[in-house]
């Protein structure tokens, strides 16, 4: 099936190899066959576990199909009878359908029994994410909704944001949430280095939830997030002050003096314990 890889991970495939042993292949491979060619359309692990186990016979059940598209519908169809199918595989044969065989969408949802919006999703791992992450939800390491998401990312960033967000155990709420923040016209350049750098410390207070391993709470990480914190407040502060209509707004002056107030005087701190030279204690940086 050209561009497209239907398969079975190596933990189903050995799972087929331990029951056939003990009862044989319960479940038969679904061919295809076209001028005198067979194309597997599903049970890829009874497949690959023939072959590992050198069986003479593979058994087999022949259907009859009108073409590749219609092989690639019937796929598509039977692809969840295994296990959950490669996302992946199955954005890649969507897509094929819609570009070289002109299928309309609306048929290929009805075929599969999906929304016209899971469709475009799924679409979107094959035409807007970037490769290196599409090797990642193949193997793995990101969730499929996840990655629909960091498909609408700009391209160069795509690959840095799925390893941190992957290695940060970042749900896929709060990657929606970061794209969002990312993609929002109003956020500045070091805002969106730090969402793709350090999305967990990018991430507001409500949703900041410590990793799978443990939350970090030593003085070095506190401070990192209390700046984190800072520095998202102070994006959003300056974004509203260059709104064109703030000087109206009913804001009591006292509030913002004393907001200018304790930002100097937080400056007049910062500048004296991180003045070059010097680390967070205040003693020689090569101390």
């Amino acid at each position: 099936m050209p561009g497209v890889n239907l398969g079975a991970s190596k933990k189903v495939v050995g799972k087929a190899r331990e029951i056939s042993r003990e009862r044989g292949y319960y479940r038969p491979v679904v061919l295809a066959e076209s001028q005198g060619r067979m194309t597997l359309l599903s049970g890829a692990a009874t497949y690959e576990a023939c072959l590992e186990d050198r069986a003479a016979k593979v058994p087999a059940v022949i259907v009859q199909t009108s073409g590749e598209a219609d092989d690639l519908l019937f796929a598509l169809q039977s692809a969840g009878l295994d296990e959950p199918p490669d996302a992946v595989a199955v954005s890649a044969a969507i897509v094929r359908l819609v570009d070289a065989h002109g299928v309309a969408r609306k048929q290929i949802a009805e075929a599969l029994g999906k929304s016209a919006a899971w469709i475009n999703r799924m679409e979107s791992l094959s035409r807007s994410l970037n490769a290196n992450v599409r090797k990642m939800v193949a193997d793995g390491h990101m969730a499929q909704r996840a990655a629909q998401e960091i498909a609408r990312l700009p391209d160069g960033v795509q690959a840095a944001f799925a390893v941190s967000a992957a290695n940060e155990f970042l749900t896929k709420e709060d990657v929606r949430h970061l794209v969002n923040r990312y993609l929002n016209e109003d956020t500045g350049t070091e805002e969106r280095d730090r969402i793709v750098r350090t999305p967990r410390l990018a991430l507001p207070d409500g949703r900041r939830k410590p990793a799978r391993t443990g939350r970090d709470d030593s003085d070095g990480a506190r401070l990192s997030r209390a700046i984190a914190g800072c520095l998202d407040a102070a994006a959003r502060l300056s974004g509203l002050l260059d709104g064109a209509a703030v000087g109206s707004a009913p804001v009591p002056m006292t509030d913002a003096m004393a907001l200018a107030d304790s930002l100097s005087a937080l400056q007049r701190k910062l500048r004296a314990i991180f003045a070059p030279g010097k680390n967070t204690e205040g003693g020689d940086a090569s101390d």
